[in-house]
């Protein structure tokens, strides 16, 4: 018994909106088998009862430890089925409460049932959907949607040096000087591992010679966007950028590599096209199966009463604010300042992780 004494509030919290959803949608007196008697319950008391299918659905919500105490404990299974009736006769009692009483509360828990109620009819009409096939349209918008669907961009591979300078904390003018005699070795024809490992400052990658170990494409949100920008700028394969500025200081970069964009072949993404395209067709049809509920032009509209209702929400005209407190924020420029968070750098990546 000490196990249901731990376990009722998760099944009480279980039961109750389910067991309230049934009591608002029929009442218990008026179940109906197949052959039009009353339907047989596996508990009854009071003409309150769970039929077969009721306990079915509710054991699946029960955990296994009270799976095992219903079926070896006699005492602890009278609990469970206990907690489960009461459970349906509170939500049955509740039907008969005025709203008089507790209008919050009453009108929560009538929206939050109608909520559950309009959710299981639109979800039974999607089930019931039947999709055809789109094996040929698929076909079809591989070829006019290819990038969409199919596109694998260009990645590419570098090496870089850095001198640090983040900002505020060094003079980023003195740096670009150093910078530029680095790069000014590179272009007179200097090993750009020897460099790296002399000069950078990125902990991360200038014992690998300045490698970034990692692929790169456009657009990356874990990288710093100059150092993208710089990157896919180099136009050839061991040629180096300029002198590229991020928050983490000053980088000469190598394009070490590149996989040139490409697209996957029809066959490696048939299914995620049809896949897409089956979820186009269901959202189409549940929408229009929506628009059959909303109003028709028969529907009639007390539009004194909606008024009356909404006129505690008026909101007071406003009093004439200074024109400079006034002014709209521009959020554009407000934004810019936290644009570039992330750092084109192992030791970043790291940290970031």
């Amino acid at each position: 018994m000490k196990l249901l004494r731990t376990l009722t509030l998760t099944l009480t919290l279980t039961l109750i909106l389910t067991s309230l959803l049934s009591a608002c949608q029929r009442d218990a007196a008026q179940h109906a088998s197949e052959d039009g008697g009353p339907e047989q319950y596996v508990i009854e008391d009071g003409g309150v009862g769970l039929t077969r299918e009721e306990l079915q659905y509710l054991v699946k919500l029960w955990s296994p430890d009270m799976i095992d105490a219903a079926i070896k404990d006699p005492g602890d299974r009278i609990e469970l089925l206990n907690m489960a009736l009461a459970s349906k006769k509170l939500a049955a009692l509740a039907t008969t409460i005025p709203a008089s009483d507790d209008p919050e509360a009453y009108w929560k828990q009538v929206f939050t049932v109608r909520s559950i109620q309009a959710r299981y009819a639109v979800n039974h009409f999607v089930d019931a959907i039947e999709v055809p096939d789109l094996t040929a349209l698929a076909a079809e918008r591989y070829q006019t949607e290819k990038d969409k669907f199919a596109l694998v961009p260009e990645e590419r591979y570098s090496s870089h040096i850095l001198l640090q300078c983040e900002p505020g904390a060094c003079d980023r003018d003195a740096r670009r000087i150093e910078a530029r005699k680095i790069l000014d070795q590179l272009e007179a024809g200097a090993d750009f591992r020897e460099l790296a490992g002399k000069y950078s400052e990125d902990p991360g990658s200038k014992d690998k010679g300045g490698q970034f170990d990692r692929w790169l494409k456009m657009g990356d949100p874990n990288i710093a966007p100059h150092y993208l920008g710089g990157l896919f700028e180099i136009a050839k394969v061991g040629d180096y950028s300029g002198i590229v500025d991020t928050r983490y200081g000053l980088h000469i970069i190598r394009l070490d590599d590149l996989r040139p964009a490409h697209h996957k072949p029809y066959e490696e993404v048939k299914e995620a096209i049809i896949a897409s395209l089956r979820s186009e067709y269901v959202k189409l049809a549940a929408k229009q199966y929506d628009a059959g509920f909303r109003l028709t032009d028969k529907a009639v509209i007390d539009n004194a009463a909606v008024d009356e209702i909404l006129s505690p929400y008026k909101a007071e005209p406003a009093a004439p604010a200074d024109a400079e407190l006034a002014a709209p924020v521009d959020a554009d420029r407000a934004a810019s300042a936290d644009a570039e968070t992330s750092a084109p750098v192992d030791s970043a990546a790291k940290e970031s992780n």
